[in-house]
This record gives structure tokens, sequence and C-alpha cells, in this order.
């Protein structure tokens, strides 16, 4: 028999009539049952999806609808009907096809972390002005002061000038075209470090400063800030890191998730850590812009050994300045490398590089005592050559 048991609803009350739905050769479906009897054109009726072993609803056109148990029938009645979800609903019913989605939805999400988002996160960097990074680098500035305990530079005010002028030079020879700032701060929570906001702004720490031994070194440590600056690694950063907790967000269905992330960029920012590819990006630049300013790249693995010494750090360790990735020994190495091929260009600047010394290599040492005078005072009025005791009296004494 062409015909099956089901409920009918009339789209107006929520009284529920059981009824027999049956199609007739003219093409009509026919419900007829507890006070209902409605024919209706089979073209012009609807089916939901199959949705595992749920009630399916064939809808009419006026709003009343058939609630039937999922019925081999139907897909008799309609063939036409969504052929893509038959086909999922298929493979939904085999344990193999539901593994196999699994696999691959966490390797389409893997993917889209290793290589989509970054992809996708850089493009957004490119095109999000200058004027808005650089508010949002005001507003990771702020909440430096107002949340992290950063408070005003203890440096004495000749120090800060001095250093602000080589700040300077270092930005001119970086050739970079953005407008740059240079802040300095007092904040024992952190010690030793430098941020680079975006927008242009640069964050030292007097732990920093005082940290450093020779203001070579203070250069370089700009040098490497201005790197993370010219290839925008801070917005780039954030833009990745929350492109994965949105993902994870759709994927697990709470959206409400992905909302905190616009509201604590400014806090991502200070505890994030920059990817390898951007911490040996940004170590590169500083060679370069050290090498412009005809200091020797060297001078940045100068600056990671006291960095290290002041985060008691054993070295090959990492240490918080800046990144996990790559190792700290290993920058120190490329560091040291740059230095070499600086020397082999520079050999003039053999003098100027980290740990010479001048006693060693030329032999000229501050503290030799010079040799002493053949002739010394010997009296209050006159200064005469003093006699030894046992020495032979002159001829004619």
């Amino acid at each position: 028999m062409n015909a099956f048991s089901a409920h009918w609803f009339d789209g107006i009350t929520s009284r529920m009539h059981a009824v027999t739905v049956a199609r007739g050769d003219d093409g009509f479906v026919h419900v007829a049952g507890d006070d209902v009897d409605r024919r209706e054109p089979l073209a012009d009726l609807r089916i939901s999806p199959r949705l595992g072993r749920t009630p399916r609803t064939i809808a009419f056109p006026d709003g009343a609808r058939v609630l039937v148990a999922d019925h081999p029938m139907l897909d008799d009645w309609f063939p036409q009907e969504d052929r893509l979800l038959r086909l999922v609903d298929r493979l939904e019913r085999h344990a193999h096809a539901v593994a196999a989605s699994i696999v691959l939805c966490v390797a389409a999400l893997g993917a889209a972390a290793a290589w989509g988002i970054p992809w996708l996160s850089d493009r957004i960097a490119e095109r999000v002005p200058a004027s808005v990074e650089a508010k949002l680098g005001d507003g990771v500035l702020e909440q430096l002061d107002s949340r992290f305990g950063f408070g005003p530079s203890g440096l004495e005010t000749a120090r800060e000038a001095d250093l602000r002028a080589r700040f300077e030079r270092v930005v001119a020879a970086s050739g970079t075209d953005t407008t740059h700032r240079l802040e300095f701060r007092h904040a024992d929570a952190v010690g030793a470090n430098a941020l680079a906001l975006p927008g242009g702004t640069i964050v030292v720490t007097d732990d920093l400063v005082n940290a450093l031994h020779d203001d070579r070194a203070f250069d370089a440590v700009i040098a490497h800030e201005l790197g993370h600056q010219q290839h925008r690694h801070a917005l780039r950063q954030t833009l990745r890191s929350s492109f994965v907790v949105i993902l994870a967000a759709f994927f697990a269905g709470d959206v409400s998730a992905a909302s905190t992330v616009v509201v604590g960029v400014p806090t991502f920012l200070l505890q994030s850590h920059y990817s390898r590819g951007f911490e040996e990006e940004s170590d590169r630049s500083a060679f370069a812009t050290l090498e412009a300013t005809g200091e020797s790249p060297a001078w940045f693995a100068e600056a990671m050994r006291a960095l290290m010494a002041a985060h008691d750090e054993v070295a090959g360790d990492d240490v918080k300045y800046l990144s996990t990735h790559p190792s700290s020994a290993e920058r120190i190495e490329a560091a040291e490398q740059a230095g070499a091929g600086f020397l082999e260009r520079h050999p003039e600047k053999s003098r100027d590089v980290p740990g010479y010394d001048a006693c060693e290599e030329e032999g000229v040492c501050e503290d030799e005592e010079s040799p002493e005078d053949e002739s010394e005072s010997c009296g209050d009025d006159e200064v005469e050559p003093c006699l030894d005791e046992d020495a032979a009296p002159a001829p004619g004494e």
C-alpha cells in the first residue's frame, strides 16, 4: 500500500491529529484522519532533510505540517529533494565515514592554523591603517602603566637624553619611514625587557638599560625592536592568535569566546611570544641596521648575554626577552657569525667589537706601571742623583 501513518498539525493550533498519508496515481497526496481531509499536489510539498533517526516534516503551502517517522517510501515520493543531504545521511550511518570525517576536520583545522591563518592574518595586517595601529599601541601602553605596574623611569635626565640620541641615530640608519617613539619605564615585575608596541612605540625598562654594560649593546636591542616594528610583527602575531581562538570557537560553537579576544588584544600583546620566523627576521634586520650605523652585529650577542645574566639564566637557555624560539644560544651564534662577516668587510673596526682587549692584541695596557725615572729628588732644594750607599766613591772624594 502506498500509504503510511503520521501526525498532522494545521499550522494554526498546537493540536496533533493522527492521520494516514497516501499518494494517488494522479500526483496528489491525500491526508485523512481525525477531523482532517486534505488533498495537495505532491509538487507543492517540501520535505525536511534526513537527520539520523529523527522524524521528518512534510510542509504544505499554507503552513500545515505532517510529522512522520523516517519512511523508505519518502525517497520515492521526493526523489529530487536535496540529493546532497541524502548522501550526507548515508555517510553519517557508516562508522568508517564518521571516523574519516573527524580526521579530515582535524587535518583541516591544523592546515588552517599552520598556513591559512598566518597567510590571511598577514594580508589583513598589510591593510590596517597606520593610524589604527598607532591607537592600538597607545592602548597597550596605557595598560602597561595602569595594570602591569609600569611606572616613570628613574634614569637620570642626562643619561636618558644620551640614550634618546642613540635611538634617533639607530632609527635613521634603519631607513624606516615610520614615526618611532622611545619610552622608558621602571618595571620591577618584568625586569630587563623591551617591547615593540604596534604603531612605532618601543618601551625599554630601566633594568634593561642597567643590565647592558656598553651603549652599543643598547643600540643592538633598539635595532632588533625596530625590526619587529618594520615587519609589523606585533599586529601580525595578534591577528594570528586571534584567528586561532575564533576558529576554535567556531568549531566548538562558542561564539562568545571569540569576542573576548577583541577586548583582550592589548593584554595578549604583552604576554605573547613571537614565532621563530619573526625573531629570525627581526634579528636579520637588526644586523643590517647595526652595520649601517658602523657597529658590529656582535653587539647583539653581547646584549643577549647581558640579558641572560640579568634574568638569572644559564648559557644556552632561553630568556624572557623577546621570545622562546629560536633559543638564545642560536641567536648569539648567528649574531657572532654576522659580526665576523662585518669585520671582513670593515677591518678598520677591529677595535670596536665586544671583548676586544687592546693589552692582549696590541700590548697597550693601561694598568702597566711606567718605569721609574733614573733620577729622583734627594733633597728639598735641589735634585741630584741618588748614590748607592755601597757604591765606590768617585775619584777625588
